[in-house]
Order: structure tokens, then C-alpha cells, then sequence
């Protein structure tokens, strides 16, 4: 069943979606509660975007401090997130006991921080998503894992990341893509707001096949300590 928002909600929701906004949620503690399990969807549909064996080299967009990293990571993906909060950088890898080192970002203002340990390979760049390139990087994607990166992105630039997405992959990529299932309250005809799963569709579907796998109840832990049952859509997505 499908989280219900207002209007109001909705637009109050897009305009407060900036990289300060994020920051300060992290910084105030509001986020640190949703990233304590690996997500069910990844343990359960991971085989459709990895393959056997080593090599794999997957991209987590705005990835805050989940661990999901980690356990793509152990599944022996080369990781990379983008993250713009440091406290998340740091958090992931001081929770999680993977010892890392930082570095400034050349070009850009930000830092990346990387796994030092022999059995993870895992970077986090800590800056603006938009600004992290494949020559930066050194290499294209083989895969994605978007947990609510997309849900993250205000309508206003869906586009921007839509055209960012597909300069990082290589040309056979697979996106798994898990979006929040959320609709839009309203008795006035005054708004026409699209639900999640149709506003994953009119995004991608211009460059991409969209495929939808499942819809799951997720638990994440409130930072009042109260358990939320949270509705989520999985697709999988490929460009053309």
C-alpha cells in the first residue's frame, strides 16, 4: 500500500530536496537509523546485475552511509557511491570497521574516501553527485543500485540525472532501481501529480526499458526509535 501525501506535502518535499537540506538531515541525526540492514531487494534480485566471480564494478548514487556497500563489496564488487555529507563518508566506514583513508578531490571541491582493506574495495566521492565524471573515475559502470537516490531527485532535475546516469555506464549496464511507493492525496484538480511508479516510467521509458520485478514492505528504523513499514517498487532498467 502506497505511502499517502498531500499536495502540500508533495511540493514542500521538492522544494527542501538540496544538497544543504540533505547535509543537515544527516548532520542532525535524522538519517543515521535507515542504513543499519542491507536492503532485501539487493540480497534477493542481486544475481540480475552481478555476475560470477570477481570484477564487477557497480555505482550507488547518493549513497549516504548504507550497507549495501558493504555487502557488495563482500560479494566482490569494485563499489563506488557519491555521497555530499562527509559525516556519511566517514560514518559508513567507522561503523562498518573498514579502515579508509581521505583525499582531496582534484578540481572540484570535495574529498574521496576509500576502503584500505585487502577484502572491500570500496570509494565514496564526497561532493556534489553531478560532478563526479567516468574520467575521474577511470572506468564506466557495469551496474547500478539506486535505493532512493531517484525518489531523492526533484522533478525540476530528473533530466540532469537521468543524462549523468547514462555517462557513467557502459553500454550493457543494468539499474536496479528502488524507488519509495508514495500517492498523491488531492480533491482539487489543481495538481497533476504523478504516483512513483509512473513517474519512474515517463522519466526512463524515452531511453531506457523499464522493467518492474516487485513491490515489498521495507522496515527502516525511525530516529525515535518507532519501525516503519515503508512500501517500495523495484525495476530494473537498461538503456538502449
Amino acid at each position: 500500500m502506497a505511502l499517502k501525501m498531500t499536495a502540500e506535502e508533495y511540493f514542500r518535499e521538492q522544494e527542501d530536496s538540496t544538497l544543504e537540506g540533505w547535509q543537515k538531515m544527516w548532520n542532525d541525526g535524522h538519517l543515521d537509523r535507515s542504513a543499519e540492514t542491507v536492503h532485501p531487494q539487493l540480497i534477493q534480485y542481486h544475481s540480475l546485475f552481478l555476475s560470477a566471480g570477481n570484477g564487477n564494478r557497480v555505482f550507488v548514487p547518493m549513497c549516504g552511509k548504507t550497507k549495501d556497500l558493504l555487502w557488495l563489496a563482500r560479494h566482490g564488487a569494485k563499489v563506488v557511491g557519491t555521497e555530499f555529507a562527509a559525516y556519511a563518508c566517514e560514518s559508513f566506514f567507522k561503523d562498518n570497521h573498514v579502515s579508509f583513508t581521505i583525499q582531496d578531490l582534484d578540481g572540484i571541491a570535495g574529498k574521496i574516501y576509500r576502503s584500505t582493506d585487502d577484502d572491500v574495495d570500496i570509494s565514496i566521492y564526497q561532493c556534489d553527485h553531478y560532478l563526479v565524471t567516468k574520467a575521474m573515475i577511470g572506468f564506466d559502470f557495469d551496474s547500478v543500485w539506486d535505493r532512493g537516490s531517484f525518489n531523492s531527485v526533484p522533478n525540476r532535475d530528473q533530466q540532469k540525472y537521468i543524462d549523468h546516469m547514462k555517462s557513467m555506464l557502459t553500454k550493457s549496464a543494468t539499474i536496479l532501481l528502488a524507488v519509495v511507493e508514495y500517492e498523491i492525496i488531492d480533491d482539487s484538480d489543481k495538481h497533476d501529480i504523478l504516483n512513483a511508479e509512473e513517474c519512474v516510467y515517463k522519466a526512463f521509458t524515452p531511453y531506457a526499458k523499464v522493467e518492474k520485478l516487485a513491490r515489498s514492505i521495507t522496515e527502516w528504523q525511525g530516529d525515535d526509535n518507532q519501525t516503519m513499514k515503508i512500501p517500495e517498487i523495484l525495476f530494473q532498467i537498461n538503456f538502449n
